[in-house]
C-alpha cells in the first residue's frame, strides 16, 4: 500500500512530529503548575528555568494541601521521557519493526 510505505519512509519524520507533540504537552503542564504557583502567592519570573526543579518540589508539597492534583508534574515527567526518546529515535534512525 503507498501509504505503508510513505509511513515507513518517513519514519524519522513522524518520530520527530511525535517528540514535538510530547514536548508541547510537557511544556504546556509545567506552565499549568507556573499558574497555579503564581495563583498560590509565588513571584515567577520570566526566565526562571534554573529554579523551576525548587518551584515544582514545592508544588509537589502543598499541592494536597490545596486541594490541587500532582498529575501535572508527573504526566509532565513522563511526557518529556517520551519526547527525548522519541527526538533520539529520529536522530538515529531506528525504527520499530512492525
Amino acid at each position: 500500500m503507498p501509504v505503508l510505505r510513505l509511513l515507513s519512509s518517513s519514519a524519522n519524520l513522524a518520530y520527530f512530529a511525535a517528540a514535538m507533540i510530547f514536548g508541547g504537552i510537557a511544556n504546556a503542564l509545567l506552565f499549568l503548575v507556573l499558574l497555579r504557583m503564581r495563583s498560590a502567592g509565588e513571584r515567577i519570573g520570566f526566565w526562571r528555568t534554573h529554579k523551576d526543579w525548587a518551584l515544582y518540589r514545592q508544588y509537589w508539597q502543598i499541592a494536597p494541601a490545596r486541594n490541587w492534583s500532582r498529575a501535572p508534574i508527573i504526566l509532565s515527567l513522563m511526557s518529556l521521557v517520551l519526547a527525548l526518546s522519541m527526538m533520539w529515535m529520529s536522530i538515529q534512525g531506528i525504527h520499530i519493526p512492525r
